[in-house]
């Protein structure tokens, strides 16, 4: 065998330190960056911020995650929306990482990296980005991505930054005493769980149908979105980062951010720096002066890309935003394609902000599905949240006696415009916690 030596040349895009300060930057909420802002106007001389408070404090109010209420938008020549106050509320999934981390092991690469996969971990908890795009995104090495990801995996509650359902079960299992079969029907048969078909689980398996139901009742017991619920019961507020409004056949888009108060440079210290003849005290000056710069326009480019984004979601979306349309298949690719950024950067500029439209106020991530063919030709897709709505309504309206299987309910939404496979139907039907024919059937 021969062993050569081979040079290549590569083009790879690598963030710097300034580059990530200015995505964490655009992912915050609206009242993650008066912290933000505040915090920094304490360490930094030359940075000048004086928040301001909305004149009324009217909070929206939820105890779901997935499903809330506001009372919508004012009807006035403005076109704002209600400013609301968020409540104090429990720790951050930032502060749960970071408490049970040792960070006396990582070095500046896994702080990286941790700090991107925790800013990019959906509501569920699940991180679906693979470690071969976090290492490319980060210029990082991927075994590095790995190393730490296991780490994370390890952290309360279970479940967290799996990639999707399987492995966040998987992960929940570790360490239980019927780890072995547990993990075949997780792996396996999550299908014939869902549907209640013990008897091709026991089948497969060389299980009996008592171990079997003991199995799947430890299975239905595991939380398949570890970070809903998360902090308890408590009501929380919202505090929309985008407001429509809609006046006289026109819409308006503005930024919830009068909120956050007013930044700039203090000019006071400037001048001093100018005039300063100590060395190192200039050298002081400098680097806050460049640092309360970077921050004045990095917030600035905040509002450039989220009031794109929202233009781009208004321009697909405005018939849903006034409740006289479905909500239509949108993907974070089309938009980013539009505005010509990045896919990860709309995904950040989204996390976690909310949308105020006179139908109410609107997690933004929400509005982004992708589509189901009509099965028409020219017809427009549908959105997978209008699938959802249509299974919703077959499965409400079913006998009970003799309920739909999810071939035939495949059928019905085929019938209705809906092209979607068993698979898709139950896939759909877990998500939205329907059970299946064995279990939504009622005795006579």
């Amino acid at each position: 065998m021969e062993i050569k030596a081979d040079l290549s040349l590569q083009t790879k895009q690598v963030l710097s330190q300034v580059q990530m300060q200015s995505l964490n930057i655009l992912s915050m909420s609206m009242t993650e960056l008066q912290e933000f802002l505040q915090n920094e106007e304490i360490e930094n001389p030359l940075m000048e911020y004086s928040a301001e408070r909305p004149e009324s404090d009217v909070p929206v109010t939820y105890r779901e995650y997935d499903r809330f209420y506001s009372r919508g938008a004012k009807d006035d020549d403005s076109g704002e929306g209600e400013l609301y106050q968020v409540e104090n509320g429990p720790p951050s999934v930032e502060d749960m990482v970071n408490m049970q981390l040792s960070w006396d092991y990582f070095g500046e690469k896994e702080k990286q990296i941790v700090n991107f996969c925790v800013h990019s971990l959906e509501q569920s908890g699940y991180l679906p980005i693979p470690a071969k795009e976090i290492a490319e995104t980060l210029g990082v090495e991927c075994p590095l991505v790995e190393e730490v990801l296991t780490e994370l995996k390890k952290l309360e509650p279970r479940g967290i930054f799996a990639s999707g359902l399987e492995e966040c079960l998987l992960l929940q299992i570790r360490g239980m005493e019927r780890e072995e079969d547990l993990e075949k029907i997780i792996r396996f048969h999550l299908q014939d769980v869902a549907e209640g078909r013990v008897s091709n689980i026991s089948r497969k398996t060389k299980l009996s149908s008592v171990e079997v139901r003991k199995l799947i009742h430890i299975i239905k017991e595991l939380n398949p979105r570890p970070l809903n619920g998360y902090g308890g019961e408590r009501a929380q507020y919202i505090l929309p980062d985008i407001i429509l409004g809609y006046q006289d056949g026109q819409w308006t888009i503005s930024l919830n951010d009068k909120w956050t108060g007013n930044i700039g440079v203090n000019e006071f210290y400037v001048r001093m720096m100018e005039t300063a003849q100590d060395e190192e005290l200039r050298a002081y000056f400098e680097e806050k002066l460049r640092r309360a710069r970077f921050i004045v326009s990095a917030v600035e480019q905040r509002r450039k890309t989220l009031e794109g984004i929202a233009e781009g979601i208004l321009k697909r979306q405005a018939g849903y935003f006034l409740g006289k349309e479905p909500l239509k298949p949108m993907t974070l690719e089309e938009i980013a394609e539009e505005r010509e950024i990045h896919k990860s950067t709309v995904s950040r500029a989204i996390r976690d902000k909310y949308i105020l439209a006179p139908t109410g106020c609107l997690l933004i991530r929400d509005l982004f599905t992708t589509g189901i063919s009509s099965g028409e030709s020219g017809s427009e897709d549908v959105s997978r949240n209008t699938v959802k709505a249509r299974l919703k309504a077959l499965v409400d309206q079913e006998n009970k006696q003799k309920p739909y299987s999810d071939e035939q309910l495949a059928k019905q939404l085929g019938e209705n415009g809906m092209q979607v496979s068993r698979r898709t139907v139950a896939k759909y039907r877990m998500e939205m916690g329907i059970g299946g024919a064995f279990q939504r059937r009622e005795e006579t």
